[in-house]
């Protein structure tokens, strides 16, 4: 009897979470805010998936006979750059390039944040002290001098961008999740489940970690715009990507050379920066509406 009644209580705890979510998704669904963001980032990430079949020049490819005119035309539609090479292709190819770093680079620091802010906000007394002290000292430093100070020593490449983002980004996620965890540690549902011996990582991750994901969620969203935006500045001060890859900040910092001559090579790509980021930041805005209580 009692494993019947048991049964229907998880069944019920089901239909609720379920209909949660659903309720969830039509807020999301029915506000502006995150319709637009969600067009601009779906834009970008259809055209990126799309890059490969496509119709268009290599990424890499130069014209030199094109240089005569770089202004757009039948060939080459939004022009090419100072050295032959298809804006178009660049701005699609470099949306690739930035969709795949910043989203990577996010969820390693949120994977690192996470874990170091669970573990601070649940265990609390001098492990909570060292982390949330370890945090304060990166903190200090401003974040775009500490990417630049990172990047300078270890070489710009996709893999260092993550380590970069991972130790600028991890104290203040973690932050986040301390707070939260410490509003939470304390209801009933938890102290149910330490009287039920349930171990701390299974309490950390099926009891916590459900109840944070919703500002973690949102936060996400906004520090991948806010990476989009560092990996913008880090290319255009020659600390992004190598060439010949397309690098939105390295297509500004090119360009700088004929602003007065051909102002359109650089405006392309600060409208790819702005529209993404500001795609997610939308984005952001519409998850936070759909998830208060």
């Amino acid at each position: 009897m009692s494993a019947l009644v048991e049964q229907r209580a998880m069944e019920a705890t089901a239909v609720k979470a379920t209909g949660r979510a659903r309720l969830k998704w039509a807020r999301i669904l029915r506000s502006p805010t995150a319709l637009v963001g969600l067009f601009l980032v779906g834009f970008w990430v259809l055209a990126a998936i799309l890059a490969p079949v496509l119709p268009l020049y290599s990424p890499t490819e130069q014209d030199v006979m094109a240089l005569a005119d770089p202004t757009p035309s039948a060939a080459h539609w939004l022009g090419v750059d100072i050295l032959g090479r298809d804006e178009l292709s660049r701005l699609i190819f470099g949306a690739r390039t930035v969709l795949v770093v910043a989203p990577l680079s996010v969820a390693v620091a949120m994977i690192v944040g996470i874990t170091l802010g669970m573990i601070a906000g649940y265990y609390g007394g001098w492990i909570d002290a060292v982390i949330s002290r370890l945090s304060d000292i990166i903190l200090a430093f401003p974040v775009l001098v500490l990417y630049v100070i990172l990047i300078a020593n270890i070489g710009p490449s996709i893999i260092n961008i993550v380590i970069a983002t991972t130790i600028a980004s991890a104290p203040g996620i973690g932050r986040i999740t301390r707070g939260l965890v410490l509003g939470l540690k304390e209801q009933e549902y938890i102290a149910a489940a330490r009287l039920r011996a349930e171990s701390a990582l299974y309490i950390m991750l099926v009891e916590l970690l459900p109840n944070c994901r919703g500002m973690l969620i949102v936060d996400a969203c906004l520090r991948i715009g806010y990476t989009i935006i560092t990996i913008g500045i880090l290319g255009f001060l020659g600390l992004g990507l190598p060439p010949p890859n397309p690098d939105w900040g390295g297509m500004v910092k090119e360009s700088t050379t004929v602003l007065n001559v051909w102002p359109l090579m650089s405006v392309l790509p600060s409208i790819a920066i702005v529209s993404l980021v500001l795609g997610f930041n939308l984005l952001a805005d519409g998850l936070r509406e759909a998830w208060k209580p």
